[in-house]
């Protein structure tokens, strides 16, 4: 496609979202990605009911047992395509059906002994002094040190690798919500460069070794990096889940699910449907789209009492988007979970220095682009 159609069309579709949302669109709302805090649009949401369709045509749902249903694979849906767009769905890795991600996951799996993310993690820790950005000094740093140790490229190639995997963090928010022009563009070269720079150490990555790499590399470093800044500042802002880790380090496993809940990383999860369906009373035609509410969903007061409260360890039937997540969150949570034990083993408990900043138009991802911290 053309630079000035592409534009063109990016431009067009975020202008019909700003209109929906200035019509009182509460899904156009969230979509915009404008708010500090999505919860007030995701309540008016709820109160619509278990399923409602948006100005947009999208079905939406907040409700927690229905979206269980709609991440779950008993239904005939598949992915979105992206093509408004232009997200290079396919080259990512964001196309594929079920069993394509239970390849993936497993060889994921094997990819990334305990040992090794405990070491880079804790090689991260042991670098931060005085004041600190939790997204770039630490948030950031460890999943795309884990995956140059893992899959290459050599040294002289790392930041290249990372300025890489920062470009193509876009693809998650750009299935739903149309993204700038240069960025669209960055995003589609760096996942070619993705392509060529994430191998096995050995040079020879079977296809679904380098297949896993790449969706890491877009999807899983900016999941990660979500998940692990999140419980961080689950542990700084609360003193005895801090207190607990150093008696336990085990419980930052638990510090971690509740981060899932409470501050979800992968907020929307979009499908398709591929045949008609009825859900909640509602009649879901082929070809229609339906995004699960994830943060909302793990917030929904009929599942969780006191939703909006961090509460780690509390009973909890926590939602995480299936699919192509099923590589994703694993490694994102094996970072948060060894970040959180390797800063409490350090001993001095960080403390906020100044206000987070978010990015705009990452309704998805709720992407940080910085958030100060200082130790001492």
């Amino acid at each position: 496609m053309e630079i000035s159609e592409l534009g063109r069309r990016l431009q067009r579709a975020h202008g019909e979202v700003w209109l929906r949302q200035m019509k009182g669109d509460p899904y156009a709302d969230v979509l915009r990605g404008h708010a500090e805090d999505p919860h007030p649009a995701y309540e008016r949401i709820r109160a619509l009911g278990p399923l409602w369709r948006s100005a947009g045509g999208t079905w939406v749902t907040a409700d927690h047992d229905l979206a269980a249903t709609l991440l779950g694979e008993a239904w005939p849906h598949g992915p979105v395509s992206g093509e408004a767009g232009q997200v290079p769905v396919d080259e990512v890795g964001l196309g594929g059906d079920a069993a394509y991600y239970e390849r993936l996951r497993a060889s994921a799996a094997t990819a990334f002994p305990r040992s090794t993310v405990n070491a880079v993690c804790e090689r991260a820790v042991d670098g931060l002094a005085g004041n600190f950005d939790l997204v770039t000094g630490l948030a950031e740093r460890v999943p795309v040190d884990l995956l140059a140790e893992t899959f290459g490229p050599p040294a002289p190639h790392h930041r290249e690798l990372a300025e890489a995997c920062a470009d193509a963090g876009v693809v998650l928010d750009g299935l739903l919500c149309p993204q700038r022009l240069d960025g669209s563009r960055r995003a589609l070269t760096a996942v070619g460069r993705l392509r060529t720079l994430l191998v096995a150490p050995n040079g020879d990555a079977a296809p679904d070794t380098r297949d896993a790499a790449v969706l890491l590399a877009t999807v899983g470093v900016r999941t990660a990096a979500r998940l692990v800044a999140s419980a961080v500042l689950a542990v700084v802002d609360h003193s005895e889940q801090w207190s607990r880790v150093a008696d336990d380090p085990e419980h930052a496993a638990l510090v971690v699910t509740e981060t899932l809940r409470y501050d979800s990383p992968v907020q929307l999860h979009p499908a398709l449907a591929r045949a008609d369906v009825e859900f909640a009373g509602q009649r879901v035609s082929a070809g229609e789209q339906v995004v699960v509410l994830v943060g909302a969903a793990n917030r929904d007061p009929g599942r969780f009492p006191d939703p909006g409260r961090f509460i780690a360890g509390r009973p909890a039937d926590v939602l995480v988007p299936a699919r192509y997540h099923r590589v994703t969150l694993p490694f994102a949570r094996a970072l948060a979970e060894s970040v959180v034990r390797a800063l409490v083993a350090a001993g001095r408990r960080p403390r906020r220095a100044g206000q987070p900043l978010r990015s705009r138009r990452s309704p998805v991802t709720r992407h940080l682009l910085s958030c100060p911290l200082a130790i001492g």
